[in-house]
């Protein structure tokens, strides 16, 4: 029963990556970023021929599990460089240097075929619980397999971290550069990872338990149903997920590099020397003035080299600035305005809280809710109520 429980959920897996699979390589002709997701896609689809070769093609069960050996080994590699494309300031190309990310994959695919070399009936005793090998070429594919594992382990738990890491970078960098990131922040790619992580680790614990004692440590339904779990959520929010740098890559060539007012700063290049305290204080100053004189934080588009070239100061300088001088960095800063611009509004009530949301720069009802609690600690509600509460407390 079980088996025929896994063979449907890999028939409905395999239903899923064939639905998206087309529209990947589609967007791919306009947008590259969606090649190495196309590629995982189809390792997973290897991954899940699994049980429908093994229950209705058993004749090709050693050459499906010769397959699977490059196949575990472009997993990585596939969803890092998809990673890689979302989080890219530039438009993302796919790379000579990229290639080098694929020498595990090949090494996988000389396993692969050490195993397809060997006559039909000694793969069949390699893979047999009774086989006895202790020597000779069978031997040295045996090890070849075993040393594969153990590279498909580290690979893997490299990327995860390696991914972990790069994500966090990417949010500390949308909030130095951009006041509003509804939908680019990638949130939904942690718990994506979380899963992929826990697949992979449950199919090598259950591989390695099949390979000592010839039985599944977890059974392949719990497997499987990760792996249903993994496709339909990356097939959800890849279709609707874009880079999160596009419509407003950085275009590093078009930085303010020179201020034009005396009094901000003087060298061409950014570097921590050059911008002495009291240059920076002037710079600190001259920012919240502004805000304060001419309401930039209204502007939902706002972004670090919008508000450089209305101030004629080299974006690296005001970065600077609010980082070490002011102690904030650009997207908490203007938040903070949009906030207290917001209080009076929410106190004399109004209007509706979405209303206010818009009108002070916010382009979402939920961005405003987080940041607004983040900032005053209570919602907008409670902080009205607080606040009357407050007034006729005073007021007795």
């Amino acid at each position: 029963m079980e088996d025929l429980v896994v063979l449907v959920i890999a028939m409905i897996t395999l239903g899923q990556i064939g639905f998206c699979l087309p529209q990947f390589l589609l967007r791919a002709f306009h947008t590259q970023t969606y090649l190495p997701l196309a590629i995982f896609f189809v390792a997973n689809a290897v991954i899940t021929l699994g049980p429908p070769v093994f229950l209705l093609f058993p004749e090709w069960d050693t050459i499906y599990i010769a397959s699977i050996f490059p196949t575990w080994l472009l997993l990585g590699p596939a969803f890092w460089l998809y990673v890689e494309g979302l989080t890219s300031e530039t438009p993302w190309r796919m790379q000579a240097k990229h290639t080098i990310q694929l020498i595990p994959f090949v090494l996988g695919l000389v396993v692969s075929g050490l195993i397809v070399s060997l006559p039909p009936d000694m793969r069949q005793t390699i893979f047999s619980a009774e086989a006895d090998i202790s020597s000779g070429f069978p031997l040295v594919v045996v090890v070849s397999m075993f040393l594969v594992m153990l590279l498909w382990a580290a690979q893997s738990t490299y990327y995860v971290i390696r991914i972990v890491i790069r994500l966090s970078k990417y949010r500390k960098q949308l909030k130095d550069l951009f006041a509003s990131n509804e939908q680019r922040e990638l949130g939904w790619l942690s718990w994506v990872l979380i899963i992929i992580a826990g697949t992979w680790f449950l199919s090598f614990a259950s591989l390695m338990s099949t390979l000592l004692q010839d039985y599944p440590l977890f059974g392949y339904r719990i497997g499987y149903l990760l792996l249903l779990i993994l496709v339909w959520t990356l097939a959800y929010w890849g279709l609707r997920q874009k880079p999160g740098f596009e419509g407003r890559y950085i275009n590093k060539t078009s930085d303010i590099s020179e201020p034009i007012n005396p009094d901000s700063v003087i060298d061409k290049k950014y570097d921590r020397s050059a911008l002495r305290k009291n240059q920076a204080q002037r710079i600190a100053d001259k920012i919240n003035a502004t805000m304060e004189l001419e309401q930039l934080h209204l502007d939902p588009s706002l972004s670090l080299h919008k508000l450089a070239q209305h101030l004629a100061i080299s974006p690296n300088y005001i970065s600077q600035t609010l980082n070490e001088t002011m102690g904030t960095n650009f997207f908490d800063f203007v938040n903070k305005w949009r906030v207290e611009t917001a209080k009076p509004k929410i106190i004399a009530n109004e209007d509706t809280v979405l209303n206010i949301a818009m009108e002070v720069g916010f382009n979402a009802r939920s961005s405003f809710y987080k940041v607004f609690k983040k900032e005053t600690g209570k919602t907008p509600t409670e902080f009205r109520k607080s606040h009357y509460a407050q007034t006729s407390l005073n007021a007795e």
